[in-house]
């Protein structure tokens, strides 16, 4: 009975906590696409660096955390900035 009312617990703590969002903002690969054409046909050095930054901060949550919706988008924005 004790291992029962353990486990039921436990499982509540488990659904309880869910899933942490992400600190970092998520795009789609066609607005990721906008702004860097945006940026990059303004000549906006400031908001490419912002980008690059943004890249740089995804790959440090994927390899911190193993997140895989970090890895996604840090894929897509390396691919975006490459200009691939």
């Amino acid at each position: 009975m004790k291992r029962v009312l353990m486990a039921v617990l436990l499982s509540l703590v488990v659904v309880g906590c869910g899933e942490k969002k992400p600190t970092y903002p998520i795009y789609t690969l066609a607005e990721k696409r906008k702004l860097y054409r945006e940026a990059e046909k303004n000549n906006d050095e400031k908001k490419i660096k912002e980008l690059e930054e943004l890249k740089n901060r995804l790959e440090l949550e994927w390899k911190k955390n193993n997140d895989a919706t970090a890895f996604e988008e840090y894929a897509d924005w390396d691919a975006v900035l490459k200009g691939l």
